[in-house]
């Protein structure tokens, strides 16, 4: 059984865009801070407030086995551990094995600077220092690094069509398929703007790094050559449509997927995910309202520690009625009191609509192909999106949605994980709970 207890975050960050546009040398992460400590340090210090203000992500644990969980689940890009001197010591041997992510530690002994950075600590600073101070010094420290190594998806899947943002490789089926810098750079291109229809000149101005004399014909030839690579009768297209009059459309659902080894040189224990399983079907047990089993679904998820922000939508048809959330800023809940549409412009109402996960790293991308989303959730200060239809054989019952302060899409251990949950809570809503609360 997971203990709630231990698994619960000391806080989640709200925080709000800058007030002010930040200078050119601003680096802003891509991912979370991870905070670490026994009490909440990083309150009376300031260090929160400051990386608030600088419109940085964070999340906390309060014991070196949340922090494992945490770092080894998402994406971080740097760690701050705090407390006593045994605990801080406790932390950098949990993670130093589960992320390649800086870790500093703060401490006013001089004489564990040298253990510490032996023990693989990147930096060590003062801890009477101020949330300002530190917030300047960890700034300079990322600068140094290699956290912009790009935003946290790897991979681009379209059915079996998988393309590796890293390596730049493409398979089918698990097949390579050797792609040309150039028809590589297309079909990218095209895969992060699906269901848009582009055109010509918008394609050749952006793939080509140089402009050909008949930018038209060039773009005509490549196209061919890739959909003969990919076996895509034009005809009847399976990736790649010719738009009339305009340009070209990826016309298969699009999935962009974190790489789960990225920040772990060991693999991921899933353990704990398989204990929240068990944890939510004993929790479900004398839930009879769909309002209380998805209050308790959505507890367990949060619990896991995958995103910043949940929702749960139950659908009538017409309309998406919100169950519950959890961590969403109140002028969201009011933004979707009164339901949100069966509109495609809502990414989450094309995932009911079409069936399908439908996740991105950044929901400012894709503001011209679900603009409702966009409308909704970039003001709030969220990027990585992810939404999950609940159905019931075959038939659309509600979506769950989770969203991320940071540019990183959930991996595949974490997708099957939410797809289980949402399987255990819709077989207790129609086994258990009564018809008029389905």
């Amino acid at each position: 059984m997971v203990d709630h207890a231990r698994m619960l975050e000391w806080g989640h960050s709200t925080p709000a865009p800058p007030a002010a546009t930040p200078p050119a040398t601003f680096a802003e992460p891509d991912s979370p801070v991870l905070l670490v400590g026994a009490d909440p340090w990083w309150e009376p210090n300031g260090l929160s407030a400051a990386l608030e203000a600088a419109g940085w992500a964070w999340v906390a644990a309060g014991d070196p086995g949340r922090a494992r969980w945490l770092a080894s689940i998402r994406r971080v890009s740097l760690v701050v551990v705090g407390g006593g001197a045994a605990a801080r010591w406790e932390v950098v041997r949990e993670l130093r094995s589960v992320t390649v992510a800086p870790i500093v530690v703060l401490s006013d002994d001089a004489s564990e600077t040298a253990p510490l950075v032996a023990a693989g600590v990147d930096s060590v600073l003062t801890a009477a220092d101020t949330g300002e101070s530190l917030f300047a010094q960890l700034l300079a420290l990322l600068r140094r690094s290699d956290h912009r190594r790009g935003t946290g998806t790897r991979f681009l899947h379209a059915g079996d069509l998988v393309v590796d943002l890293w390596t730049q490789t493409c398979t089918r089926a698990g097949i390579d398929i050797g792609l040309s810098p150039t028809e590589y750079a297309l079909l990218t291109f095209l895969m992060t703007r699906p269901d848009v229809a582009i055109p010509n000149a918008t394609i050749v101005r952006r793939v080509w790094e140089w402009m050909p004399s008949d930018g038209r014909n060039a773009l005509r030839i490549i196209v061919n050559r890739l959909r003969r690579k990919l076996e895509d009768d034009p005809r009847e297209p399976t990736y790649i449509a010719s738009v009339r009059g305009i340009g070209y459309r990826f016309v298969a659902h699009v999935t962009e997927v974190a790489d789960a080894a990225e920040q772990n040189p060991d693999h991921v224990d899933v353990t704990p995910l398989l204990q929240s399983l068990s944890t939510l079907a004993d929790e479900l047990h004398d839930t009879v309202t769909v309002a209380d089993a998805g209050a308790r679904l959505l507890s367990v998820i949060d619990a896991a520690g995958l995103a910043d922000g949940i929702g749960l939508f139950r659908s009538d048809g017409t309309i998406m009625r919100l169950v519950g959330s959890l961590n969403m800023p109140e002028s969201w809940v009011e933004r979707v009191a009164e339901g949100v549409p069966l509109d495609p412009s809502f990414a989450s109402a094309h995932s009911m609509m079409s069936g399908q996960v439908v996740q991105f790293a950044d929901v400012r991308t894709v503001s011209g192909h679900f603009e409702g989303t966009a409308r909704q959730l970039a003001a709030d200060g969220f990027r990585a999106c992810h939404f999950v239809p609940i159905t019931h054989h075959g038939h659309a019952w509600g979506h769950l949605g989770l969203v991320r302060r940071s540019s990183q899409p959930l991996d595949v251990v974490a997708m099957s994980y939410l797809g289980a949950l949402c399987s255990v809570f819709l077989l207790h809503v129609h086994s258990r709970c009564t018809p008029d609360t389905q």
